[in-house]
């Protein structure tokens, strides 16, 4: 695509009057390609930018998720405690599959 489109500029900016050096015509790529580079390098920038920023303001989505699962696990274990014991005197098994595993 972007042959197709040099192309169509190239004929306008590479003229016969110009012929030996083409100054104006490589002079206008010159100033395209400084345009395409600071256009990257700005966006580069932006993004470094805006992935530190987001990280600073996210949680540490690790380190709370064990809180939550210990107080979970202190919670199931509470209530498993505080109910009665099956008649047969084995432990309740929970949140587990026949064989006790989870």
């Amino acid at each position: 695509m972007g042959a197709n489109i040099a192309g169509i500029y190239g004929a306008q900016i590479f003229r016969e009057d110009d012929e030996p050096l083409y100054r104006r015509a490589f002079s206008v790529a010159c100033a395209v390609l400084a345009l395409g580079i600071a256009l990257a390098i700005f966006r580069f920038l932006d993004d470094f930018r805006r992935r530190r920023r987001d990280a600073r303001r996210a949680p540490d989505v690790g380190s709370e998720s064990r809180v939550d699962g210990a107080q979970k696990w202190q919670n199931v274990d509470s209530l498993s405690s505080s109910s009665a014991s099956p008649p047969n005197g084995e432990a309740a098994l929970t949140g587990v599959g026949a064989t006790g595993k989870i």
